[in-house]
């Protein structure tokens, strides 16, 4: 990959999104200012800058999960197609600036509008009413401190490290992150929408087969067979599986981007 020419590309998605960059900045700074502007004037010593940190943050947390998805989203017509091959760079490097641009660049924006933003309604806050002064960033730094999501793990698994938790929590999220990359690969027409039923779809089959599973490990279990199950396994499996899944859905959705043409399928690429 030639460094000089994968810059130049990352320069032109750069220019090509500039103005979702910047809808992406202006939205979270929105959020911040806006709601403690309406909350000042009709309830002076109110607040609302906590309660929108903890929505930011969520989100952001929504928008890294979906935004593989979105991979396609500047390849859905003939002319965006055709600009993209007639740019000097192979397909690896147009594939990778494209997916800086959705996973970095895009979060990054919205995390110094959101911080842009609390600075701003902080100082409205001091000089309207100081008591309702409050940083929106708070609700992050205590939601990261107080989460609960270590101790889950902790009582689901009786594991007291909370490395291994904090790795099944990371490779989980990734894994999710990786199967929006593979449905925005798949469906080309409306993929946030058609990825999210999607994963819906999927979850409430694993739900069933789940239930199916437990009702037969009880009659097993009831016939008088004894299961024994042992934690390493299940964490083995988890990660091989995770680890398989997470390679295919960058495989396949990078051997669909560097595979484009100008005229495509119409029932899933259109």
């Amino acid at each position: 990959m030639n460094k000089n020419r994968f810059l130049q590309v990352l320069r032109w998605e750069l220019l090509l999104s500039k103005r979702q960059i910047a809808t992406m900045a202006l939205t979270f700074f929105g959020l911040v200012v806006i709601p403690q502007i309406l909350t000042l004037v009709f309830k002076s010593s109110s607040s609302s800058a906590y309660t929108m940190g903890i929505l930011c943050s969520v989100a952001l947390s929504a928008y890294l999960l979906c935004s593989g998805a979105l991979i396609f989203s500047s390849l859905r017509s003939r002319q965006q197609r055709i600009n993209n091959f007639m740019l000097p760079a192979s397909n690896k490097e147009k594939f990778i600036a494209r997916y800086l641009v959705l996973v970095v660049v895009m979060p990054l924006a919205a995390i110094l509008g959101f911080f842009a933003g609390d600075v701003l309604q902080y100082l409205m806050s001091l000089m309207i009413n100081s008591d309702a002064a409050q940083w929106a960033t708070s609700a992050l730094t205590e939601g990261l401190n107080n989460s609960g999501i270590f101790h889950f793990y902790t009582n689901l698994n009786g594991d007291p490290s909370p490395v291994e938790g904090f790795l099944v929590i990371l490779l989980g999220t990734i894994t999710q992150h990786a199967c929006f990359l593979l449905f925005g690969s798949i469906y080309h027409k409306h993929p946030l929408v058609m990825a999210i039923l999607t994963w819906m779809g999927i979850g409430i089959l694993l739900l069933m087969l789940g239930a199916s599973a437990a009702k037969l490990l009880t009659d097993f279990l009831d016939s008088g067979y004894t299961i024994i199950l042992y934690d390493a396994w299940w964490n083995v499996l988890y990660f091989v599986v995770s680890i398989a899944l997470i390679i295919f859905c960058y495989w396949f959705a990078f051997r669909r981007y560097t595979r484009l043409q100008v005229i495509n399928n119409q029932w899933i690429n259109k």
